[in-house]
C-alpha cells in the first residue's frame, strides 16, 4: 500500500514524513524543492499481532506496512504541466494525504503566500481536475483518430463512453472520486490513475498550541466528504526523537493517545477501506492487508499466487476466539474452526490457513 504526502510548497510535508519515519530529511524553509520524493516504510501498529506473537512465540513477527512517499510541493504556480515525470509518479499512489499549512510564519508567507487551508485545498483540487481533463481530452482525440482509421473495438468503445462521462464531470469542476461509473467502464479507464479519483485524507498542519482552533475548518472538509484531521507536525517530529517514556509523558500533556506514526497509519487504513487478516504458526505470525469485501481467493493470492491458483479451502478461526481460549486445540474441540470456500468474504481479524493443490 502506497500513500503520497502531497501539498503546496512549505506546508510541512517533510516534517510530518520525518515524524512518521523517524528520519531527518531537511526541512529548511529556504531550501529549494527537492528533486525527488522521500520514501519510507512504516509498520501498522496492531496490538493483535503483538498478542498473537506472545501466544505462538514465532521465529518472526511481521506487521502490515504502509509505504509513504513525501513529494516536493506539487501544483504550485511554478510547477510544470500535469504530465511531467514527478506528477506521473504521484499518480501511482493508492491514496493521497494532502497537507495544508495552518501555522503562521511571516517569512514563509513572503516566499509562498498560500492563504487559508480552504484556499490551498481549492487550488490543489482545481489543478488536479485540470490535469485530469487534459489527459482525458487527449485520449479522446486519439480514439477519434483511431475511429477514422477503422479501429473500433468494444473495449475502445467502452473506454470512450467512460471518458465522455469523465470529461463532463471535470468540465463541471467536479472531482472524479464523486463519479460512479459502471464496472466495465471503470475497468476500461482504471489505468489512467486520474488524480481526482484518488481517496484523499486532509491534514491541517499547525502549531501545538493551536490544535483546537481548527474545528470549523475540519467540519468544512468533513461536509465535503473528506476525513480531515489537525496535526502539529513540528511537535510530532520532535516527539519522534524522544525515547518512549519521554514521548508518552509529552503525549499525555497534549492529550494524545497515540503518536502520529500510529494515528496516520490507522487513518490510512480507514481511508482505503482496508482490513487485516493473519497467518500464524511457529515460524511466523504475520498481518496481511486486503480491501474490505475481498474474498478468500484474493486473500490467498496476497500470501502467494500459487495459493490462489490451487485454492481448495480456507481454514479460518477468529482472533478473539484464540485469545479467549488460548489454543487451537480448544478451538477445534469447541467447533470454532471453519472451512470456507472461494467466495467467503474475509473479516477483519480472521486467522486463515489456505488448503491448496497446484
Amino acid at each position: 500500500m502506497k500513500l503520497a504526502l502531497i501539498g503546496l510548497p512549505k506546508t510541512g510535508k517533510t516534517t510530518i514524513f520525518n515524524a512518521l519515519t523517524r528520519t531527518e530529511h531537511s526541512t529548511d524553509k529556504y531550501a529549494p524543492p527537492a528533486g525527488e520524493a522521500n520514501i519510507g516504510v512504516v509498520p501498522v501498529a496492531d496490538e493483535r499481532i503483538t498478542r498473537l506473537s506472545e501466544l505462538y512465540k514465532p521465529k518472526k513477527t511481521i506487521y502490515a506496512t504502509i509505504e509513504y512517499h513525501d513529494y516536493p510541493g506539487i501544483f504550485a504556480k511554478e510547477a510544470e504541466s500535469g504530465e511531467n515525470a514527478m506528477l506521473s509518479e504521484v499518480k501511482s499512489a493508492d491514496a493521497f494525504a494532502l497537507v495544508l499549512r495552518g501555522f503562521k510564519d511571516e517569512e514563509l508567507d513572503g516566499l509562498y503566500e498560500l492563504g487559508s487551508p480552504e484556499k490551498q485545498f481549492q487550488h490543489i483540487e482545481e489543478e488536479m481536475i485540470l490535469a485530469d481533463l487534459i489527459v482525458a481530452e487527449k485520449r479522446i482525440e486519439k480514439i477519434e483518430l483511431g475511429y477514422k482509421r477503422g479501429v473500433r473495438t468494444p473495449a475502445i468503445q467502452a473506454e470512450e463512453k467512460a471518458l465522455r462521462a469523465i470529461i463532463d464531470q471535470l468540465q463541471d469542476n467536479k472531482p472524479l472520486r464523486d463519479l460512479q461509473l459502471p464496472p466495465d467502464e471503470e475497468k476500461a479507464v482504471r489505468g489512467f490513475q486520474f488524480f481526482s479519483s484518488k481517496p484523499m485524507l486532509i491534514l491541517v498542519n499547525t502549531s501545538e498550541d493551536s490544535l483546537s482552533a481548527w474545528d470549523s475548518t475540519l467540519q468544512i472538509f468533513a461536509d465535503k466528504g473528506f476525513k480531515a484531521n489537525v496535526i502539529a507536525g513540528k511537535f510530532e517530529e520532535e516527539l519522534s526523537k524522544l525515547d518512549s517514556e519521554e514521548a508518552e509523558m509529552f503525549m499525555t500533556d497534549m492529550g494524545l493517545a497515540e503518536s502520529i506514526r500510529d494515528r496516520l497509519t490507522h487513518w490510512s487504513y480507514q481511508l482505503l477501506g482496508n482490513i487485516s487478516f493473519f497467518t500464524v504458526g511457529p515460524d511466523e505470525v504475520r498481518a496481511w492487508t486486503v480491501e474490505r469485501g475481498a474474498n478468500a481467493v484474493t486473500a490467498a493470492g496476497k500470501i502467494h499466487s500459487d495459493l490462489a491458483r490451487g485454492f481448495i479451502r480456507a481454514e479460518c478461526f477468529k482472533y478473539d476466539d484464540i485469545i479467549n481460549h488460548g489454543s487451537e486445540k480448544v478451538l477445534k474441540e469447541k467447533g470454532l474452526f471453519r472451512l470456507e470456500g472461494k467466495e467467503y468474504i474475509v473479516k477483519d481479524g480472521d486467522i486463515i490457513s489456505i488448503r491448496f493443490n497446484v
